[in-house]
């Protein structure tokens, strides 16, 4: 077992010399096992470790498991560090079945205690017994390829040194070995889908086939060698089709729909979010339509218009009603539109046509401080420079090219006359530089 540990240090590089690793310890055979390997390894890898237990408090005696960990830390000379959550009170308060409330608190207890005692790895006991589990599971689900990988060797700060070990062979080690281990009498329970496919329909694939468990870890990693390609793949695609406002919809349109598909997802992927397939097909919809709007995970949207596909914070309707001032020199960020803001007082250039649409100059002498930001309302009309009638805001934004979606939260700068730029649209006739203004006020409007 030891040189299969060994092998998958090496292979996926989990560790480097001087890591320190904090090791999730549950008392059960994997984990002790994952232990015990890593403490006769430590001087041969150039690591330390601390032991970490969580006693999640779902099940009667599991107080015995904590004391159990911390005195084989104790044993082992180790450093300890244990806490007890109450998972089920953490269910019933955000809605969350046990599996998945007591996997939040897992999570967020490794990572508090790696932070508490500065380890760069936190090492748990997945075996290719779990990855060979989870990828059937994943597979009853009608996960796709990224799904079917199942549990990855890395997933930083998370290491899995025994993903090469079999369960079995990590409770062979234990026994050979006299190292005390714990069974947690949950794994029995039939009802848990993850019990039922490790107790019933594991053993059938082991009549069929005695490596079977060798086959799916293997299948796993080729899926996840094709994700990676995939997402490689999909990285390239991005960048042919981004534009300023989006991505480039005539472009999208022309690629096959698993491509589009492939690119929806990381793009998606790209602002924080991880969408399934019905948001896919959802937005795939609309780009066929060449228009819509698909509200996504993460008050994140998905809008299709005006040649574009754009990723982008839902549309929050009260913004209508506000207005922020800007400084009369200076940065401000209005994180709810999203834009930023910087003024400042220039010798006039030589030029008025600024070096980009989201520039302005005005003359300060025909400006009525302060001057503030705000989103279209209905009725809004502006002189654009150069013209002599006034015109619609809602025509502007719409012969720009601004999509219909995002046409409600555009930024307007006004001062105390009226709209005096609509941005990277058009300046206002009455605002202007004139002949003989030696000093401007630049206005520099960014995106956040």
């Amino acid at each position: 077992m030891l040189e299969r540990v060994r092998e998958a240090i090496r292979r996926y590089g989990l560790l480097g010399r001087g890591d320190r690793v904090l090791v999730a310890v549950s008392g059960g055979a994997d984990s002790t096992a994952l232990l015990h390997a890593l403490v006769r390894l430590r001087d041969e890898l150039g690591i330390s470790l601390v032991v970490a237990h969580l006693d999640h408090g779902i099940r009667p005696g599991s107080g015995d498991d904590l004391a159990f960990v911390r005195a084989e830390a104790g044993r082992l000379g180790l450093p300890f560090v244990g806490e007890r959550a109450d998972v089920p009170a953490l269910a019933r308060e955000r809605g969350l079945n046990l599996e998945e409330a007591a996997r939040i608190s897992r999570r967020e207890f490794l990572e508090r205690a790696a932070r508490e005692v500065g380890a760069q790895r936190i090492a748990l006991g997945h075996t290719r017994t779990d990855l060979a589990e989870t990828i059937l599971l994943h597979l009853l689900r009608g996960a796709g390829p990224r799904g079917l990988r199942g549990i990855l060797p890395a997933s930083p700060p998370y290491v899995r040194p025994l993903i090469l070990v079999s369960r079995e062979e990590a409770r062979t080690f234990c026994r050979e070995e006299g190292i005390p281990f714990r069974d947690d009498p949950t794994n029995e329970d039939r009802r848990l889908l993850r019990n039922a496919v490790r107790l019933e329909v594991l053993p059938v694939l082991f009549r069929l086939q005695p490596r079977a468990e060798e086959a799916l870890a293997r299948a796993g990693e080729l899926l996840a060698a094709a994700e990676e390609a995939l997402a490689w793949t999909a990285d390239l695609v991005l960048a042919e089709l981004a534009r300023p406002e989006g991505l480039d919809l005539a472009f999208l349109r022309d690629l096959p729909r698993s491509v589009q598909a492939l690119a929806v997802r990381r793009a998606a992927e790209r602002s924080g979010v991880e969408l399934e397939e019905r948001h896919v097909v959802a937005i795939l919809d609309a780009v066929a339509a060449g228009r819509g709007e698909v509200h996504l995970p993460g008050r994140l949207s998905a809008r299709v218009g005006s040649g574009v596909l754009s990723l982008g914070p839902q549309v929050v309707p009260s913004l209508q009603d506000r207005a922020w001032e800007l400084p009369s020199e200076g940065e401000r960020a209005i994180e709810e539109l999203g834009w930023a803001f910087r003024l400042s007082r220039v010798p006039r250039p030589e030029s008025l046509v600024p070096e980009s649409p989201l520039v302005a100059h005005f003359d300060p002498a025909r400006l009525a401080f302060p001057l503030l930001v705000r989103v279209p309302r209905p009725g809004d009309r502006v002189r654009p420079l150069g013209m002599a009638g006034r015109k619609r805001v809602r025509d502007l934004l719409m012969e720009a090219g601004v999509p219909r979606w995002a046409r409600g939260r555009w930024p307007l700068v006004l001062d105390g006359r009226g709209i005096a730029w609509v941005v990277g649209v058009r300046v206002s006739e009455d605002h202007r530089v004139t002949s003989g203004t030696a000093e401007v006020v630049r206005v520099e409007a960014r995106r956040l």
